[in-house]
């Protein structure tokens, strides 16, 4: 009895009796075949010609050549840059300077800070260095600002000078000559002859002040300010706070001797930075040189500052610092200050000396180091030329092949 039903045939017959794979899983096996864009061709079909060999070799070259282009350009770094907002409060902003004066004394020369906030910085010490330079520039000393730092008071330890009327300090005794200036100062008085003190009268004062008359002086450190409007200023002479809170500086000396010693305000700007400095970022003040041979001369610098960041790829720390610009000014003070007036305050026409007038742009600017292209823009772009160059190699080899083919033909014939 024969086994017409599947059901009851054995396995080993069921496997037999199944369809060929083609037809069954592909229908007649003709329509992926029709899909195929990867068509092959019998290893016996092939022919190698000389010409394909050299357009194969000229053809790896250009990939390979490529190829590094692409890899370089990806390596390739380039610098973006972003303009925010600056939301920073409260922080402070370090200046550094180096400045030389080649036709003025160490002693004579005062730094001073103001800002619109209100605090004054006044005969700045902390952090600056004076270097006392021949007028060729060879260096005879380098110390702090006062004229005495160095010295030990010479009086004994339960000595306590005499103000002579003027303001006392906090101790109520002016022990040393500088002390005497400095109450002078705080009463706004002249301080006219200096051996006329006994303090100055001991520790030389007058005479070491005039071994630096035919001396330069250059001033170097950092000064820590407000990020708000200000300036500060080299002036000569004592500098402090007068009546009504005005900022005066005592021209006495100055006045004097300025014109026969020939004192003036030549100067050479070496630093002028604001924050730290950034690689390839010079201020457009450094290098700067002023000279003039007019004792009674004023320069003013208005600086622009712009809170700038350097964010780099490579993983270092990223720097905050200040780009600036600036523009400058000078005029001649001769016939404008009194020769009788001993003190000399800013808003009255100003008075000899260098001065920088800062204010703070409120937009910050991100330099960012980035990729010229991202890792899939290299892959996308080195696929793109391997494709392209082998395509186009492939139609040139056919058609030199095609063309040798067709003149070895004619010959034939």
């Amino acid at each position: 009895m024969g086994r017409d039903s599947w059901a009851e045939r054995t396995p080993g017959e069921q496997f037999c009796q199944l369809p060929p794979f083609d037809t069954a899983i592909m229908g007649k096996g003709t329509s992926f075949r029709r899909l195929d864009a990867f068509a092959k061709v019998a290893e016996d079909a092939r022919i190698r010609t000389t010409s394909g060999g050299l357009v194969t070799l000229i053809c790896f070259a250009l990939i390979s050549i490529l190829i590094t282009s692409e890899f370089l350009d990806w390596r390739r770094i380039t610098e973006t840059t972003e303009l925010v907002v600056d939301k920073t409060r409260g922080e402070r902003m370090t200046i550094h300077l180096n400045l030389t004066f080649a036709h003025i004394p160490c002693s004579m020369l005062s730094l001073d800070v103001m800002d619109v906030s209100g605090e004054t910085q006044i005969d700045l010490k902390h952090e600056m260095k004076k270097r006392r330079e021949t007028r060729d520039g060879k260096v005879v000393a380098i110390e702090t600002a006062s004229l005495n730092s160095e010295a030990a008071p010479l009086q004994a330890d339960d000595y306590c000078g005499p103000c002579y009327g003027a303001t006392p300090p906090e101790s109520g005794c002016c022990n040393t000559c500088e002390d005497v200036r400095d109450a002078y100062a705080r009463s706004g008085w002249a301080i006219g002859d200096l051996n006329a003190f006994e303090q100055c009268e001991k520790e030389h004062y007058k005479d070491k002040l005039g071994q630096q008359v035919n001396e330069g002086c250059t001033i170097a450190g950092s000064i820590h300010v407000n990020k708000v409007q200000g300036n500060f200023h080299f002036a000569p002479g004592k500098s402090f706070s007068g009546q009504g809170g005005q900022h005066v500086h005592d021209l006495n000396e100055f006045g004097k001797s300025a014109r026969e010693k020939q004192w003036d305000f030549s100067h050479t700007i070496n630093e002028m930075r604001f924050g730290d400095r950034a690689d390839g970022y010079s201020g457009p003040l450094e290098g700067t040189s002023k000279s003039t041979t007019d004792s009674f001369y004023n320069y003013v610098y208005f600086i622009k500052t712009v809170a700038t960041r350097w964010e780099f790829l490579s993983g270092k720390e990223a720097i905050e610092t200040n780009q600036y610009s600036v523009t400058g000014h000078e005029r001649s003070l001769a016939g404008g200050l009194d020769p009788n007036e001993p003190h000399h305050v800013h808003s009255r026409g100003g008075i000899p000396g260098v001065f920088f007038s800062y204010d703070i742009s409120p937009i910050k600017v991100i330099n960012r180091q980035v990729r010229n292209k991202t890792f899939g823009g290299f892959l996308v772009g080195s696929c793109a030329a391997v494709g392209g160059l082998l395509a186009m190699a492939t139609m040139l080899d056919r058609g030199v092949w095609e063309t040798q083919k067709r003149l070895k033909d004619k010959k034939t014939l």
